[in-house]
C-alpha cells in the first residue's frame, strides 16, 4: 500500500490488526496476479438466484446479481459505447432497479479518491488515508462526510460511473446527502468485476483488503454481521450498508467478493419492518448461496 502514499509513520488506525491486514493483502494480490482457471467452472446453476430470493422470505424487495471478477490479462472487450462488456452469471428482475446506496457510495468514493491520488491530482496525507480505511472497514459516517466535502461530493460518484460504465448510478439530488446517491445491483457487480482492470492493482488491492477486514461493529455501533458478513467464508471482501428511511423504506445492502465470484444483495423493506427482521432476511438470502470450491 506504499504506492498510495501512506505516511512514513503509521497512525493507530492503520496499525490495528496489522497482521490480519497483511495476510488479507497477500490473499488479494494472489488473486489479482494468479488468475484461476476455476473461475468459469464455478458458475452456480440457474436455480441459485431463485433460491436466494426465496430464502429472503418476501418481506420486501431484493435485488440479486452474481458475477465474476476480471483479472489483469483477461480484460473484457469494449462494447459499442466504449464501455467494457461484462458477462453475468445470474441476476433477478430487480437487478436494474435503482436503490439508495446507503454506505455503498463509500466504495465509489474510495475508488475515486485513490485514483485521483494515483494520477497526482491530489495527495493523500496519513489522516485522509486513515479516514478512507475507516470509511470502508468500520463504515464510518463522519469519515465519509469529511471526505465527501473535501473531494467534491457528487463528482466522485459521477466520475466513477463514467470510468466504469455504470449507467444506473447517480449522485444524490440533495448534494450533502451522500447516502441518497442511487445505484443498481448490476452496477455494483460491474464495478467489482472491472475493479482489478480499471483501477491500479495496488489501489484495487487496498480497497479489497479493507473490505476483507471489515469490523463486526460499525463506527456508530451498528452490528455489521448480517448478509454476506454473517454467512460467507472468512476473508470474504464485504461492504455493508444500511439506512432509514428514504421514501418511508428501510434499506440494507450487502456486497461481497468470494474468490473471483461477486455477490450483490440490495434490499428494501417498509419502515415498519425492524432492523433485526431485515438483517435476518438478508442473512438467510446470503446463506442460500453455494460455498465456493477450494482450488
Amino acid at each position: 500500500m506504499a504506492t498510495v502514499r501512506p505516511p512514513r509513520s503509521r497512525p493507530a488506525a492503520l496499525s490495528r490488526g496489522r497482521g490480519l491486514v497483511w495476510l488479507a493483502l497477500l490473499v488479494v494480490l494472489a488473486e489479482v496476479f494468479l488468475p484461476r482457471a476455476q473461475a468459469a467452472a464455478d458458475r452456480p446453476p440457474a436455480h441459485v438466484v431463485p433460491a436466494v430470493v426465496a430464502a429472503y422470505g418476501g418481506i420486501g424487495t431484493l435485488a440479486v446479481v452474481l458475477g465474476h471478477q476480471f483479472t489483469p490479462g483477461r480484460e473484457p472487450a469494449l462494447g459499442p459505447r466504449g464501455h467494457r462488456t461484462v458477462g453475468w452469471i445470474a441476476h433477478n428482475g430487480a437487478a436494474d432497479r435503482p436503490f439508495p446506496t446507503a454506505s455503498m457510495v463509500k466504495l465509489f468514493m474510495a475508488a475515486d479518491i485513490l485514483h485521483r491520488n494515483r494520477i497526482g491530482e491530489i495527495r493523500l496525507d496519513r489522516t485522509e488515508f486513515a479516514l478512507l480505511q475507516d470509511m470502508i472497514r468500520r463504515s464510518d459516517d463522519p469519515a465519509a462526510s469529511a471526505l465527501w466535502v473535501r473531494y467534491g461530493g457528487g463528482r466522485m460518484v459521477s466520475d466513477v460511473a463514467a470510468r466504469y460504465g455504470l449507467t444506473g448510478t447517480a449522485p444524490p439530488d440533495v448534494p450533502g446527502q451522500w447516502g441518497q446517491a442511487t445505484t443498481t445491483a448490476r452496477d455494483l457487480a460491474r464495478f467489482f468485476a472491472l475493479l482489478p482492470v480499471v483501477a491500479h492493482p495496488f489501489d484495487a488491492a487496498a480497497l479489497q483488503v479493507w473490505m476483507r477486514t471489515a469490523t463486526s461493529e460499525a463506527a456508530d455501533g451498528f452490528d455489521q454481521r448480517f448478509g454476506l458478513l454473517a454467512a460467507a467464508p472468512a476473508f470474504t471482501a464485504v461492504k455493508q450498508g444500511w439506512m432509514c428511511c428514504v421514501g418511508g423504506n428501510r434499506h440494507l445492502h450487502s456486497v461481497g467478493i468470494v474468490g473471483h465470484r461477486i455477490v450483490v444483495l440490495l434490499s428494501e423493506v417498509p419502515r415498519s419492518v425492524t432492523d433485526d427482521a431485515a438483517r435476518a432476511a438478508l442473512t438467510a438470502a446470503a446463506g442460500a448461496l453455494p460455498r465456493p470450491r477450494v482450488p
